[in-house]
């Protein structure tokens, strides 16, 4: 809810054209955490509970270093795309955000898998209370700036990196993460392992950022740098319920994963089942309610700012809808350690996503960017369900078989 936060008070206080700077590099920087989650979030999650809980707290040390290598990778990619966008005179508020997220990545990217660490060994409120730290420094630190006058793309940033370190300090005590590791757990044992999971979801990964934020690009591009912040800016209100359906799904990914490991696949798919069925309701009503109030709502949290454009609200409410759709499926296929899967959702969803970006957003503009998301996100949301079909007659096969064996023998 943090970012959420941040994004909308920078779309308050920020030009139309810088915070469509801040929205273009923040795209990038969710495009980083991709990666970075695939390759060490996602497999400690899965792994985690399956394979390693009698010694969790060591393979958490261990990830924390996966995390240190991974992080300082990604900045320094940030901190030369930067240098060389200043030495091309490309857009120095745009460079100047690109330094500030490259600085910010390694502590921001370490709060979050902190806080995954939290779920994994169901320690949420842990988590919760590291969110409220890191809420309570965001909401002092951009009034402080916006006073002084300091507030930008890249000092928002910064305040995120510094944020992020705080809320982590405070997590680390209660995950016993400050005692003396066991060194007898190799954190390069621990890399492949993720590396065995997580290729398969790098070019998925980079497919999902193709489908989810390729607008945002495009429609700076075409549009401007506005453009990009005016979309940003009214996808607010759905983001809310896409960090609920994302939330909710983390929670239940651990207990999927454990259902695995010790053979319970009936009950696995029926926990999959039971939360698509509910993330889907649940968005589909917190749609109709934007749709209903999206004018309001605008003047609420814009002040007229984007009044112009407060239809986009009701259209970019769909996205959860398919979210939640894909995310109780996807959750099952990935804890079933067939992460191959959302490759095949995300090679389905990324060309989508961007053709319809293009073709859209060149006659429709604006509207067509919003209808081009809703479009790249329901198909993901097939996808998963076709694998997630597919799967489960592979489960049942062999089952069927097996009874009619007994039934002949029993004849």
């Amino acid at each position: 809810m943090a970012g959420l936060l941040i994004s909308l008070l920078l779309a308050r206080w920020l030009s139309a054209e810088s915070y469509g700077a801040f929205a273009v590099i923040y795209a990038t920087v969710l495009f980083l955490f991709g990666f970075h989650s695939v390759l060490i979030l996602e497999p400690m999650s899965v792994f985690g509970p399956a394979s390693h809980a009698d010694q969790i707290t060591d393979y958490m040390f261990a990830q924390a270093r996966v995390h240190a290598i991974a992080a300082a990778v990604l900045s320094g990619a940030m901190l030369v795309t930067g240098v060389a966008m200043i030495r091309f005179g490309i857009h120095r508020e745009l460079a100047a955000a690109v330094w500030g997220a490259a600085l910010a990545i390694p502590f921001l990217f370490f709060a979050w898998l902190v806080r995954r660490m939290c779920y994994v060994i169901h320690r949420p409120s842990v988590a919760v209370r590291g969110s409220a730290i890191y809420l309570l420094m965001i909401v002092i630190g951009l009034a402080a700036m916006r006073a002084g006058g300091w507030l930008s793309p890249c000092s928002a940033f910064l305040l995120m990196g510094v944020a992020g370190l705080l809320s982590v300090l405070w997590m680390l005590q209660p995950l016993g993460l400050l005692r003396t590791p066991n060194k007898d757990f190799s954190w390069s044992s621990v890399w492949r392992q993720n590396w065995s999971y997580g290729k398969w979801l790098v070019a998925s990964t980079a497919l999902f950022s193709v489908a989810s934020q390729a607008q945002t690009y495009v429609a700076a591009a075409m549009v401007g740098l506005s453009a990009a912040g005016i979309l940003r800016a009214t996808m607010i209100p759905s983001l809310v319920m896409t960090q609920i359906v994302t939330a909710t799904a983390l929670l239940v990914l651990p207990s999927m994963a454990a259902d695995y490991g010790n053979g319970r696949i009936s009950q696995l798919r029926k926990k999959a089942v039971l939360c698509t069925i509910s993330l889907t309701a649940i968005a589909a009503v917190y749609a109709g309610i934007l749709a209903a109030f999206s004018q309001p709502l605008e003047r609420l949290l814009f002040g007229n700012k984007f009044a112009a454009y407060a239809a986009l609200i009701s259209i970019l409410a769909l996205v959860p809808v398919c979210n939640g759709f894909a995310l109780g499926f996807g959750m099952a296929v990935r804890a079933s350690q067939k992460p191959h899967y959302d490759l095949i959702a995300n090679a389905v969803s990324a060309p989508v996503g961007l053709v319809t970006a293009l073709v859209f957003i060149h006659f429709w503009g604006l509207t067509g960017a919003a209808v081009s998301l809703v479009s790249a996100s329901a198909c993901y949301g097939l996808v998963f369900c076709w694998a997630f079909l597919r799967d489960g007659r592979r489960v049942s096969a062999p089952l069927v078989s097996a009874c009619a064996g007994v039934g002949r023998a029993d004849g």
